[in-house]
């Protein structure tokens, strides 16, 4: 996980790499849109956006607060409520009040959600093994980790990360001659 402190202070040439910085932020940036692109392509055909899938594959580990989805997906609440609200008008979530707390809301997957979501989660595990298959068999398990260490610096619910986000605004226009 990242540091608070560490990302705060960290100048751009902290690693004394310069050259490695870029190119991890290339590859970052590019990982990023080709996955993007990815998941757009895989989902053209089918009924559900992006951003609704990662909701099903988050509700497939089990119900949760509308709170706890939000977190485990990246997104604000608000535009958590409408992905949901697209979901449950095609039945594939339910919500439910949860407890005697009127605002607290349950969401969980219904029978065709969870169809949805193994039939979603098919494709994209042939996607995998077809880009894996591309990977020498020696370099398949570094390969692997390397993208599970990359997943977890960059986890949404991950409280460094967002307050690092939450200053990249500040940053960006102060770094372009804007702000304060």
């Amino acid at each position: 996980m990242l540091n608070d402190m560490a990302v705060k202070r960290a100048p751009v040439d902290c690693l004394g790499d310069n050259a490695l910085v870029e190119r991890a932020q290339v590859a970052v940036s590019l990982l990023a849109r080709s996955f993007q692109h990815l998941m757009r392509e895989q989902l053209a055909c089918g009924p559900v956006t992006v951003q609704q899938c990662y909701a099903l594959a988050a509700l497939a580990a089990g119900p949760c607060s509308m709170n706890r989805l939000a977190a485990e997906v990246g997104l604000h609440q608000s535009t958590l409520t409408r992905i949901v609200e697209k979901l449950e008008e095609q039945r594939l979530v339910r919500r439910e009040r949860a407890g005697d707390d009127l605002r607290a809301v349950r969401v969980s997957l219904t029978k065709r959600g969870a169809r949805t979501h193994h039939a979603l989660d098919a494709v994209g595990k042939r996607i995998v093994v077809a880009l894996l298959a591309n990977v020498p068999a020696q370099e398949r398990r570094p390969v692997v980790s390397a993208l599970e260490t990359v997943a977890r610096l960059l986890d949404p619910r991950d409280t460094a990360l967002r307050a690092l986000l939450q200053g990249c605004g500040t940053a960006a226009a102060r770094d372009m001659g804007g702000g304060s």
